[in-house]
């Protein structure tokens, strides 16, 4: 009787206690540092990160033309030059693209023509690699006289086709993909786009936000710095070609013109955000908004437990106008988010709990979910007020939020 208590009493202080935490990642500190803080040199940025492509065979191919075509030719008749394949397996998908964007892109300089690619805060700490680049100058394959544009690359990504969220070693490194078993040779890529564009972190240029470096992104992505006629060369580069990326959302792509293009025109902005893209941990990214257009309340990390544009519950990150733009960490963030940073902390607010989930979601759903893999695992945590509020309850929340402090600053 009391061996059959006691072993009641382990139980129930297993299913009680949260986990201690430690962040584990599959680089070392230094690197993780350097990659968290924006640090750049002539290496290409984050190349720790990179893994070893196990079986290429794996991967999808794409047409010879694809790694070849350049900017001055790439136009609607072909996809402005774009290449994406995907296939997958029992356990991940593969994707291979060419890294460039399925849309116009203008010639760009990160400043302006004339000036270079450093941002204040690198200048400010010494940490500017090139000084003496300048936009508009003859600088190697991708620059023109009025600023630089992409150049294509073969880009490999393996990603879990279902992430597990009651993996113990979450929150995870949000540039790490060795410690779910995938693949990149992208190192800064936390992500990757519905169109093959890797989704990269919230800095680029030192250890500040995209906003607060003042770099301006058309779509939500920009190329890299051309570095191809900086010694020890050869083409195009010892950083590699220019390579377009995303930091922030890509509003000119499909799922997020589906809600901002105006309902006279077939918008759907009372609808779930649509797939953006997937997260080196497998679990998807979403547009903007929620189920009945609510805001998504959201985890550090930036994702949250609630329905997807299916309908299915799942653990999910969505896209969004402030940092961390898409996610900080690899979710969920248990409320230890900042341990997986290096540096500033890009982690989101949070709902204030250990686990977030979207206001009127079934916990019989939620449970049945995290179920596949571990039943117990909510009672571990605590969580936001999900249960009382539906969506547009929790939307007609924040709207009256917004309406008491616009009357408390400016009166009535």
């Amino acid at each position: 009787m009391i061996k059959a208590l006691a072993g009641i009493i382990l139980i129930f202080v297993a299913v009680q206690s949260k986990p201690t935490y430690i962040v584990k990642t599959s680089v070392s500190d230094a690197a993780m540092t350097k990659c968290h803080t924006g640090y750049r040199d002539l290496h290409p940025r984050c190349h720790e990160y990179r893994t070893d492509i196990a079986d290429y065979t794996k991967y999808p191919d794409i047409p010879d033309n694809c790694t070849t075509i350049s900017w001055q030719f790439a136009n609607e008749t072909n996809n402005w030059g774009n290449c994406f394949a995907m296939t997958q397996d029992e356990e991940y998908r593969y994707i291979t693209a060419n890294n460039v964007p399925d849309f116009y892109m203008n010639l760009y300089c990160p400043i302006g023509v004339g000036f270079g690619y450093c941002s204040h805060k690198e200048i400010e700490q010494g940490t500017c690699q090139f000084p003496n680049l300048t936009c508009g100058g003859d600088n190697g394959p991708g620059s023109h006289k009025y600023g630089d544009v992409w150049v294509p690359f073969k880009a490999h990504y393996k990603i879990p086709l279902k992430g597990n969220p009651t993996r113990n070693d979450r929150p995870g490194d949000m540039y790490d993909a060795k410690s779910v078993g995938g693949e990149k040779n992208i190192g800064p890529s936390t992500g990757v786009a519905i169109n093959g564009i890797g989704i990269q972190g919230p800095n680029d240029a030192g250890d500040v936000s995209i906003d607060e470096a003042g770099i301006q992104l058309t779509c939500g992505g920009h190329v890299t710095p051309p570095l191809g006629n900086i010694p020890p060369g050869p083409e195009p580069g010892p950083a590699g070609p220019p390579l377009y990326h995303f930091h922030k959302s890509p509003e000119c792509l499909a799922p997020f013109l589906n809600a901002s293009i105006g309902v006279a025109h077939g918008a759907q902005p009372y609808n779930h955000g649509q797939l953006l893209g997937w997260a080196m941990d497998g679990f998807k990214i979403f547009a903007y908004q929620d189920v009945d257009g609510a805001a998504p309340v959201v985890d550090e990390c930036g994702g949250h437990f609630g329905p997807t544009d299916t309908g299915d519950i799942e653990y999910h990150y969505h896209s969004r106008a402030i940092v961390p733009y898409h996610l900080a960490c690899q979710g969920p963030s248990l409320g230890n988010c900042a341990a997986t940073q290096r540096g500033t902390s890009y982690c989101h607010p949070g709902c204030g709990a250990d686990v977030c989930v979207q206001p009127g979601t079934k916990e019989a759903d939620l449970r049945a979910y995290l179920g596949q893999w571990d039943p117990t695992w909510l009672d571990r945590y605590t969580t936001n007020d999900y249960k009382t509020l539906n969506n547009k309850d929790a939307s007609k929340g924040v709207e009256q939020m917004v309406k008491n402090l616009r009357e408390k600053i400016f009166g009535k």
